[in-house]
């Protein structure tokens, strides 16, 4: 059986999601309690009971981003209730930040069933793609692929963007990168959000098995690949 956990400011608005759950046999609390709970106190070991954590339209963003801050290490899906469709950017912003995915308020029994099956498939795929391991300097040309899959539209993006500036031999800027990336540039919130998702595709690149220097950060100018690895990536593209 699965179990499902809703945090919410108003319990009486989960109704419908809660009875859809129920009907796929998930065991589903709703609570604002626990809400509480994460808001004011480190999280404990309770949240690893539950295989999902919904988070309600009721919460803020700035409520979101703080539930995912502290359930990020939990192995939870965390799925971000919405009344309308996010739009690629929202999708790749909120999935650097944790999230699972997204579910509509208004879904079917239907739609719910395929989505939450469709987030189980992703995560049992992405289970499969780390058991392979891509070594520097001795992997075949379709060991580049796992690699690649594992990484956001916005991750892809940017180790794209860092792999075609080594290629020209010129380093892109902080403000150069975020203009790429984000169609309203070089705000501090970009920014801030550009250095995480360094660091993001720093660890999935070490993940990936590769070593040795990925990303350099060449301080006042910016970001480049780590010449070892950007050619590699070229000779086996």
């Amino acid at each position: 059986m699965q179990h499902a956990l809703i945090l919410t400011k108003n319990t009486v608005s989960e109704e419908g999601i809660i009875g859809k759950l129920r009907r796929l046999n998930y065991e589903t609390l709703c609570s604002t309690d626990l809400l509480y709970h994460l808001q004011k106190y480190v999280s404990s070991s309770f949240f690893t009971y539950f295989h999902w954590v919904f988070l309600s339209e009721t919460l803020c963003n700035e409520e979101v981003d703080l539930i995912l801050n502290q359930l990020k290490n939990y192995p939870v899906f965390l799925v971000r209730i919405v009344e309308k469709t996010m739009d690629d950017e929202e999708i790749a912003y909120w999935e650097e930040k944790g999230m699972s995915g997204s579910l509509k308020k208004d879904a079917t029994f239907e739609e719910i069933r395929e989505k939450l099956h469709e987030l189980q498939k992703e995560l049992r795929d992405k289970q499969i793609i780390n058991n392979k391991i891509v070594v520097l300097g001795n992997a075949e040309k379709d060991g580049l692929k796992p690699l690649t899959s594992r990484l956001s539209k916005t991750e892809k993006k940017l180790f794209e963007n860092l792999l075609n500036a080594y290629s020209k031999g010129i380093v892109l800027s902080r403000v150069e990168l975020c203009e790429r990336l984000w169609p309203e540039g070089s705000t501090p919130s970009n920014m801030s959000q550009l250095s995480c998702l360094i660091n993001k595709l720093k660890r999935k690149l070490e993940e990936g098995g590769i070593t040795g220097e990925t990303i350099i950060t060449l301080w006042g100018r910016g970001y480049k690949l780590g010449s070892e690895l950007s050619e590699f990536w070229i000779q086996h593209a």
